[in-house]
């Protein structure tokens, strides 16, 4: 291959990729990924493949044509010579192919076969003194988990009503009529995704599904499950919902 024709190949890849990943954060997919605060970084990101890929473009275009002497074809041997293999080309392309063989989606239950839902994860257990002034109704998983986790005594806020929003997950290790309601945390990217939950009491809970989305209100409560200390909602009302269009939570 010539280093004109690797030139075309290396700035369309490139073109391609930055196309791609621009058509993805502006349809809202990735923050599926990788954690919001990285936005800044992947924009920029974005933009050195658009730039690096045009002016591939623009080179091989400004290129002059291949001649066919004799003279000529020594010369192309010797640059071919040092071309980069066309496997680097390869390897380029595969986050592409990833991306349209494999249809963005959101992490549901079928991740959590090998990590089960926590209440205590790591970055959760320190003894950072935290602020709990939000609202009852105002905390979401992560803050409920917060608060349990912490070092202040849960008993303080039994009773108040808990009006959250999260996906269904039977876990197994609940009797008949309770279930967790779960959201994935996000600390970097999905790659080190963790689920918390809160248990939820409701009789009817078996006609729900896995990865239903619902809104749950209702009063909080203790239980221990496995040694965790979780929040308990007696369910007062469960409302389906569509999944928010983000469904992570972030620390």
């Amino acid at each position: 291959m010539t280093p004109r024709r690797y030139r075309i190949l290396q700035g369309s890849i490139l073109l391609s990729l930055g196309g791609f990943l621009t058509f993805q954060l502006l349809a809202g997919r990735l923050n599926w990924y990788i954690h919001e605060r990285f936005l800044p970084l992947t924009l920029l990101g974005i933009a050195g493949l658009l730039l690096i890929g045009s002016a591939l473009l623009q080179a091989a275009h400004l290129a002059p044509a291949e001649a066919h002497n004799h003279a000529e074809s020594e010369k192309h041997e010797h640059e071919h010579a040092h071309t980069p293999s066309v496997w680097l080309l390869f390897v380029a392309l595969v986050p592409l192919l990833v991306g349209l063989l494999f249809p963005a989606q959101p992490l549901s239950t079928s991740a959590l076969a090998g990590k089960g839902v926590s209440a205590a994860a790591p970055i959760l257990n320190n003894t950072e003194t935290r602020q709990f002034d939000l609202l009852d109704q105002e905390r979401t998983i992560l803050e409920w988990s917060r608060l349990f986790n912490s070092l202040l005594d849960p008993a303080t806020y039994l009773g108040q009503k808990a009006n959250v929003v999260g996906f269904v997950y039977h876990d197994p290790r609940l009797p008949t009529g309770q279930f967790l309601l779960s959201r994935f945390v996000i600390v970097c990217c999905t790659a080190d995704a963790f689920a918390l939950g809160m248990v939820v009491e409701w009789p009817e809970s078996d006609s729900l599904q896995n990865d239903d989305w619902v809104k749950i209100k209702g009063p909080v409560q203790a239980i221990t499950l496995d040694g965790q200390r979780l929040p308990l909602i007696q369910a007062e009302s469960v409302e389906p919902v569509a999944p928010p269009s983000q469904p992570y939570l972030y620390p």
